[in-house]
């Protein structure tokens, strides 16, 4: 404990034992008041008129009980946590919500007080992780990662994460996004946690791609989300611009009709009923163009399951080549259709990484080959967990992530005709309930190790932006205690962190941890009284 820290305590103390005697036995002299805790008169003096400097609100008199300063230290620093330090609100903005809810006079809540709290939160969180990693059991951990870069000005950011886990492995502000950079980096920190690359995510810069295959010898798969956005920036803006166009027009016919005189020619309303009939008629072909392209985008997005949604039968990494082919087909003859120009070469580059795209359905389905062989199962077993189990397993799965109430229909579907089909089979039968129980847990885990998109990275680079926007930069220790956050902090539906469901072990909370180190929160301080200068008064000066 820090010289300040134990004065302040001492401080704090003190005054709780003069406000207990005199709430216990009453007013007393401030001697014999002094004899009874051990202090001088004095003391006791400056502690009283201290008291009744503070106790000017109905609630004052919690602040001088055991109880209320275990409160406002809990709301100060919970306040700091989540506005100030996760959301990057300013200490100006905190400080003035503190003197609304009146707590000023038991604590010191200047920006300047506030920021320093800030400070020491930052400084503290990462000696949080070094341990927690240190202390989990070593094994080896086979995972599919996600990796990316957001810049921001000449500031770089790189972006590592576990796709199943969601655990940030790396996140560094460094001086460059070279292939060198991004494996001196890269490769001590999933050393230090066990994490053995399989799959690599990522867009198509070279220096990701290489760090895959060069670096840790793995196949690097195309992002979906990457591919689906460069084609939504090709054809929504025109789509849109149609509609905004076609509504114009709607209405503008319809507010000059409604404009038009009772004595006017019978001329007028004919060739404005006409315009208006035909701006609707334009309107009407701007919904089933806008349709048949969502169709499309989003069958790239059927095209990449490892199982059929219609049939539940396997998809192979040829078979998911042909069908993006055939969407890309389908896009290209329908933008031709609707006069739609490829003045960027969008399909070009959805074409491109083809082979990358599908990639992701061959190397899962390589991975579950090799963990059955290591099983030695039985040809029948093996045959029925892959095609039986997996496919409800995965249909389940894909159903409770996603967020579109139209696709989860879809997938709750697909997951019931894999349901009846696993139902009907008598492969269960011939299962003894510890193997079936076996292939149940390996068959949830092995569909969470599916993944063909980075978009949880590019939710945090959205996160970064926000971070970086409201802060007016963001520094290398704040990036630091916000991954922290994030690995050890933030929780999902189930309760689980980042780090125990990469690590498999429970760890302390976060926020409990940061109470027992961040010590005490400063006294305030007597602001100075404000001087009305008097311009009509003047200052004698001595001769």
């Amino acid at each position: 404990m820090t010289k300040n820290n134990s004065t302040t305590q001492a401080i704090r103390i003190t005054s709780r034992l003069i406000f207990a005697e005199i709430a216990g036995r009453g007013n007393r002299r401030l001697r014999a008041l002094g004899d009874l805790i051990h202090r001088s008169k004095s003391s006791v003096h400056r502690h009283v008129r201290a008291a009744a400097r503070r106790n000017q609100h109905p609630e004052s008199g919690l602040w001088e009980t055991e109880a209320g300063p275990v409160w406002w230290r809990w709301l100060v620093l919970a306040t700091l946590y989540t506005f100030g330090l996760q959301q990057h609100v300013g200490t100006s903005t905190l400080s003035a919500f503190f003197h609304l809810i009146r707590l000023p006079t038991p604590v010191g809540v200047s920006p300047g007080a506030l920021q320093a709290q800030i400070n020491r939160m930052e400084a503290l969180l990462p000696a949080f992780q070094q341990p927690c990693e240190a202390a989990a059991p070593r094994r080896t951990h086979p995972a599919v990662v996600a990796a990316d870069e957001t810049f921001f000005g000449e500031l770089i950011i790189l972006v590592l994460m576990d796709l199943s886990s969601g655990y940030l492995v790396l996140e560094s502000i460094p001086a460059d996004r070279g292939f060198d950079t991004w494996l001196a980096q890269a490769a001590p920190r999933l050393e230090a946690l066990g994490i053995e690359v399989n799959h690599a995510v990522s867009d198509r810069a070279k220096a990701l791609i290489k760090w895959a295959v060069s670096g840790f010898e793995c196949p690097a798969g195309a992002d979906t989300f990457h591919e689906q956005y460069g084609l939504s920036r090709w054809l929504s803006p025109a789509l849109g611009r149609r509609q905004a166009k076609a509504d114009r027009g709607c209405e503008q016919a319809q507010k000059a009709l409604d404009k038009l005189p009772a004595g006017a020619s019978t001329e007028d309303p004919a060739s404005l009923a006409a315009q208006l009939a035909s701006a609707q008629e334009a309107r009407a072909q701007v919904e089933p163009a806008q349709q048949e392209y969502r169709k499309q985008w989003l069958g790239i997005t059927e095209e990449g399951h490892p199982f059929s949604l219609e049939e539940n039968t396997w998809t192979t990494a040829d078979r998911g080549a042909v069908g993006l082919e055939k969407r890309a087909q389908a896009l290209e003859t329908w933008a031709a259709q609707q006069g739609i120009q490829d003045t960027r070469g969008a399909l070009k580059k959805f074409r491109a990484p083809i082979d990358a795209l599908s990639s992701h359905v061959g190397f899962w389905w390589l991975w579950v080959e090799e963990i059955l062989r290591g099983w030695a199962v039985e040809e029948a077993t093996q045959q029925g967990l892959t095609s039986k189990l997996l496919p409800v397993l995965y249909g389940y799965h894909q159903m409770q992530k996603t967020p579109n109430s139209r696709h989860r229909q879809r997938d709750r579907e697909a997951w019931q005709r894999a349901l009846q089909a696993f139902e009907a089979d008598p492969f269960r039968e011939g299962l003894t309930e510890s193997d079936f129980q076996r292939g149940l847990e390996w068959g949830e885990w092995m569909v969470r190790q599916f993944h063909r998109r980075s978009s949880a990275v590019e939710g945090r680079n959205g996160r970064l932006s926000q971070w970086y926007h409201n802060g007016r930069g963001l520094t290398k220790s704040r990036l630091a205690a916000l991954t922290v956050i994030h690995n050890y902090g933030l929780k999902r539906s189930d309760g689980t962190t980042a780090a125990e469901r990469l690590l498999g072990t429970p760890f302390p909370d976060l926020f409990d941890w940061l109470l027992s180190q961040i010590g005490e929160l400063p006294l305030p301080r007597k602001s100075r009284q404000r001087v009305v200068h008097n311009p009509l008064k003047l200052e004698s000066v001595p001769a």
